[in-house]
């Protein structure tokens, strides 16, 4: 590919920069990306916690999505936080109009905070990605969550290609991330775990996989090394304010 890969991101907005959109802007640069923005939720939260969300108004992202596609063509799909089953649909609206497209989907239910990004049924309706989906990235409480109703065998009839379950909830000195896919593991990733929390790291690894997926990698080979580099971050990670801090993204 001779051009810098392009990945449309929807995405919300943290203010402190640490998760959201500013973190997948940051991690896809890092990554030798271009990422076009699709604001889906203003959020009042700090390091600490999450205290209230709005989401963005249906036919302002609609019209935004419609004039920017208009002009730029993706290469890669990051969905982060979508928050409302009205924004799911949406996406699935666009991710229709690419469907070779690779889309990494990071089912943000509430971050690594206090306090929900998410409305009612929205669970149910992120369900309804599943079909679009390359690559899926919860944490454990997040595949908890989405497993209520359907299980994780049943995401890979529906259309998943690979599931990454990240593993930083379990206990122990190491965690880790497993990758899998309709026939089992494919491949297992170990990584200490450093003495801190952190804020935005599901972000930085969705976006950095996106990004390597957008150049023409294979998964295993995006996934790999979005980890590797997500670990890198958070070994450079820095202190804002007086809760989580903020994963050092630099290429």
């Amino acid at each position: 590919m001779n051009h810098k890969p392009i990945i449309l991101v929807m995405a919300g907005h943290d203010p402190t920069g640490g998760a959201g959109i500013q973190a997948d802007i940051e991690a896809i640069h890092a990554m030798g990306g271009h990422a076009l923005s699709l604001i889906t939720a203003l959020t009042t939260q700090d390091t600490r916690s999450v205290y209230d969300f709005k989401i963005v108004p249906l036919q302002q992202l609609r019209h935004q999505a419609k004039i920017l596609l208009a002009d730029c063509t993706p290469d890669a799909f990051k969905l982060g936080m979508l928050g409302d089953p009205s924004i799911v649909s949406l996406a699935i609206e666009l991710l229709e109009q690419y469907p070779d497209v690779p889309v990494v989907l990071d089912p943000v239910l509430s971050g690594n905070l206090h306090g929900s990004l998410a409305t009612p049924h929205l669970i149910d309706a992120l369900l309804e990605l599943l079909p679009q989906t390359t690559l899926l990235t919860p944490n454990i409480p997040e595949l908890t969550a989405l497993t209520a109703d359907l299980s994780e065998s049943e995401f890979f009839e529906a259309g998943l290609q690979f599931l990454l379950l990240k593993g930083a909830h379990r206990q122990g000195t190491i965690i880790q991330n497993e990758l899998r896919s309709a026939t089992g593991i494919i491949y297992r990733h170990e990584a200490p775990r450093l003495p801190a929390e952190f804020h935005g790291s599901g972000c930085t690894l969705a976006s950095a996989c996106a990004c390597l997926l957008g150049q023409g990698l294979s998964v295993p080979e995006a996934v790999t090394r979005a980890l590797d580099y997500t670990q890198d971050c958070l070994a450079r990670a820095f202190a804002i304010g007086k809760g989580q801090l903020i994963p050092g993204r630099k290429p």
